[in-house]
């Protein structure tokens, strides 16, 4: 659900030449992911609340452009520049404690939310969870609600045809309820691999969203759009502030292009080619999210990176975070979720 950012991540500084530049327009936009709010016994998912109003009060006061997803994916499709540090608000799962203490705190503060329901809970009813009625009343008042699957499954070990089946269900849900189906989907657990991508691209989607961290920019997959994990152990304000003002790291030819690492392949090798015009590539660095320690990278060709690591990555979901200033103030990021099948489902 996390991934493992150590405190080496900030800890070195230095100036890019020419990059002050690059802030007038930004290419990309960070997309903030929440579960629960004030649900204090469950750290890995929740957030404190007083945790959630130092953020509220960051993006209200710190110059900060928070839109809509559905914004965010507008303009990702259109190419369109952003405006410096644009931020859009996600939740999953849609918990009680989004209505009564997440919401309420983002309307008073006039800020969007776009929340992602799993039908399957909702329907059974459960406290835990909201109701539909919730939900209308959420629609309402102007959160934008997105797709996230019937019953919450991993869709990576179900497969493509179980996968569309439990998705045609939730359809038929949000249908019946809402008298429409959410445009945006968004991969439970965070688990995706090329198949499913084009699946939910034949489906009608107009984009899709992982759980690795780093903004989303033009360059990026519309169908592996990835979002900022937050929860208590990663809430704190010093991080907060470095993840709300990162740029996506300007990069192609990423490889793997498959997430999903063959047994044959563990450790892969991850590479990609960083746009021509970033200078300071002496400072960036790799964090694989089992190492707990940056990884070697290697130059190809001037700007051509690999990162390199001999300890495979364990079975589940694993990501390795690339980070580098950007000056200004601000950081570059580059994440990349992986998945090692055979893991237990969680």
């Amino acid at each position: 659900m996390v991934h493992t950012l150590t405190a080496a991540v900030i800890s070195v500084f230095v100036f890019l030449s020419g990059s002050m530049s690059l802030l007038a327009e930004d290419k990309s936009a960070v997309v903030l992911l929440y579960h629960r709010f004030g649900e204090d016994g469950l750290p890995s998912t929740n957030i404190k609340l007083e945790q959630f109003d130092a953020h509220i009060s960051e993006l209200v006061n710190g110059g900060y452009n928070v839109v809509a997803l559905s914004e965010v994916v507008r303009r990702l499709k259109a190419k369109e520049p952003f405006a410096e540090k644009t931020v859009a608000i996600t939740v999953d799962d849609a918990y009680k404690s989004v209505f009564t203490n997440g919401w309420p705190r983002l309307k008073a503060a006039g800020l969007p939310m776009t929340l992602f329901v799993s039908t399957d809970p909702v329907d059974q009813g459960s406290s835990n969870y909201m109701s539909w009625n919730d939900i209308r009343q959420l629609r309402s008042e102007g959160v934008e609600i997105a797709h996230h699957t019937a019953s919450h499954l991993h869709m990576i070990h179900a497969g493509g045809e179980a996968s569309v089946a439990d998705i045609a269900r939730a359809t038929s849900r949000f249908e019946a309820e809402l008298g429409a189906v959410p445009p945006l989907f968004a991969y439970p657990y965070g688990e995706y691999d090329p198949a499913l991508e084009k699946q939910i691209e034949e489906l009608g989607y107009i984009a899709a969203f992982s759980q690795y961290s780093g903004p989303a920019a033009h360059w990026s997959d519309l169908y592996s759009l990835p979002r900022f994990p937050i929860n208590e152990r990663f809430g704190g304000m010093d991080r907060f502030r470095l993840i709300v003002g990162t740029m996506a790291l300007p990069v192609d030819d990423i490889a793997p292009v498959n997430p999903v690492v063959n047994e044959g392949r563990n450790p892969p090798v991850f590479g990609f080619t960083v746009d021509n015009t970033v200078r300071g590539l002496s400072a960036m660095a790799c964090y694989p999210s089992h190492l707990g320690r940056a990884a070697e990278l290697v130059r190809l060709n001037g700007n051509r990176v690999e990162v390199r690591f001999e300890e495979a990555f364990p079975k589940g979901r694993n990501r390795i975070n690339c980070t580098m200033p950007a000056g200004g103030g601000r950081w570059y990021w580059l994440g990349r979720f992986f998945y090692v099948p055979g893991g237990e489902l969680d």
